[in-house]
């Protein structure tokens, strides 16, 4: 099974919606975004990491409601050098996908044989996977759709 890792803030800022949300309420945005990545690695079965920047809110929304996501804040540290820090400990580096949009991180992380997407990409299948489901939840997906989740996953 893939692991997704994302940096948090750069998929927000690909999502139009949630990056006006930040400006305005930056828990809500997050929680926006967890959630809408619950929903997708729920239907989709892949385990997903979202890496913040920062400390964990006091407040924070306890982590079980988003399972299978697991929310990490990097406190002291760049969610760029956490997520580096995951790819340099893992055992299984081709199982990795990767979502940023920091081209430094990409590029380490090709170099360590992980998948990788933009975060303008992964936001347009967070969008299409939401569409969907709201607009058309008794329809099948694309035959573009299927490419594109089997590309993703490696299985085309």
């Amino acid at each position: 099974m893939d692991h997704v890792i994302i940096d948090g803030y750069n998929l927000i800022h690909a999502v139009p919606s949630l990056k006006k949300t930040l400006l305005h309420n930056a828990e809500s945005a997050r929680e926006l975004l967890i959630h809408a990545v619950a929903q997708l690695t729920h239907k989709r079965k892949f385990r997903c990491s979202i890496v913040f920047d920062g400390h964990e809110p006091p407040a924070r929304t306890k982590q079980s409601v988003h399972a299978p996501v697991h929310v990490i804040y990097s406190g002291t540290r760049t969610a760029d050098s956490h997520i580096r820090t995951m790819i340099e400990q893992s055992k299984q580096r081709p199982r990795l996908v990767i979502v940023s949009s920091d081209r430094e991180i990409i590029a380490f992380a090709q170099a360590c044989s992980c998948q990788t997407h933009s975060s303008r990409h992964f936001a347009n299948l967070l969008s299409e996977a939401d569409d969907a489901v709201t607009d058309k939840s008794d329809s099948t997906l694309t035959p573009h759709q299927i490419d594109e989740w089997l590309r993703i996953f490696g299985e085309k």
